[in-house]
């Protein structure tokens, strides 16, 4: 947390501080998850995926893990059994320790069906744009490392607004 003296503070800053005796540390957890659920599940999982709860253990030498209740889409339960494994470490590694040791597939129309997912909006990218990301990206001798790069700017620049 950032020191802020005698300037006003975020008030995202001030929250934890605040409800970690109310909600506790492992409702946080959940909070964080659900901030970031598009960005650690990716765009295809969550859109037909929704984070209803964490599960804690109420043994001893497992209660830092928890079971994850997902609602899915019915047409995609069978898909994202496969993807189980996957996404359990994409969680374990965003949280920075195996906190998820299982998770549970609750097929849930009537939640999914409510769900609407959110398309990222893009723009073509401009020719000074891509000049630019070719420049920077100019010195990088390995070519599969450099396509990427590139790519990757040309993803990111559709993304922003175009500056005036």
């Amino acid at each position: 947390m950032t020191t802020y003296k005698n300037r006003p503070r975020p008030l995202s800053d001030l929250v934890p501080g605040l409800t970690k005796d109310i909600f506790g540390r492992k409702n946080l957890l959940f909070g964080k998850m659900m901030a970031e659920w598009t960005q650690i599940a990716g765009p295809d999982i969550a859109a037909r995926a929704v984070p209803l709860k964490l599960q804690f253990s109420r043994k001893k030498e497992t209660s830092n893990q928890a079971v994850l209740h997902l609602a899915v889409q019915s047409a995609f339960a069978l898909e994202f059994s496969y993807q189980k494994t996957l996404l359990i470490e994409r969680l374990n590694v965003f949280f920075g320790y195996p906190a998820i040791k299982d998770i549970k597939i609750i097929q849930n129309s009537e939640i999914m069906d409510k769900k609407k997912p959110a398309k990222a909006k893009t723009r073509p990218v401009t020719l000074p744009e891509e000049q630019e990301i070719d420049r920077l990206v100019a010195g990088i001798q390995e070519n599969d490392l450099q396509t990427a790069l590139k790519n990757l700017g040309k993803a990111i620049a559709s993304r922003q607004e175009k500056k005036p």
